[in-house]
């Protein structure tokens, strides 16, 4: 009888020690999932218009996506409280715009200054933004190739 009382004993205080060993191992870097970012890009967002940052500039990229996306002008893009993006209105802009903005089913979002990164588990970009309450304007390099110059283009949107 004294050995199976010492080893309930001994059972209960290895599960002590494993339930505050693994609660103090927890991973402290990942938002508490009730918090809710209150950042102003927190909604939904049109997209208007999409033109080069610099007048005049031919961007390829853009003739591109226009032939594959006609409907990119429905491209809605819902920034969720709980840092998640998700997509509605044109599922092939989404595709067409994927090299350069990483927006779709795994998405998520954060606010730093006048900076917002948008990841998914393949890629990480970082764009500078301006934004009102009711407009929201990304600066996106649309040249994938890091040795030559930025070819930027402007993103913008309004709330809806």
């Amino acid at each position: 009888m004294k050995i199976n009382f010492a080893l309930t004993k001994l059972s209960f205080l290895a599960f002590l020690i494993m339930a505050v060993a693994t609660q103090a191992c927890k991973d402290d870097d990942e938002p508490d999932p009730g918090t809710e970012d209150k950042n102003p890009i927190v909604g939904t967002w049109q997209l208007t218009a999409f033109t080069p940052e610099t007048a005049g500039t031919v961007i390829p990229a853009l003739d591109f996506i226009k032939t594959v996306a006609p409907c990119i002008l429905d491209l809605k893009l819902t920034f969720n409280a709980n840092n998640t993006v998700t997509t509605a209105g044109c599922p092939a802009a989404v595709t067409a715009i994927s090299p350069f903005v990483p927006v779709g089913t795994d998405a998520k979002w954060k606010v730093n200054g006048d900076k917002l990164t948008l990841s998914t588990a393949t890629a990480s970009q970082e764009f500078k933004i301006t934004q009102t309450d009711a407009n929201l304007t990304v600066v996106v390099n649309t040249n994938t190739d890091t040795t030559k110059p930025p070819v930027n283009v402007l993103l913008q949107f309004k709330r809806v």
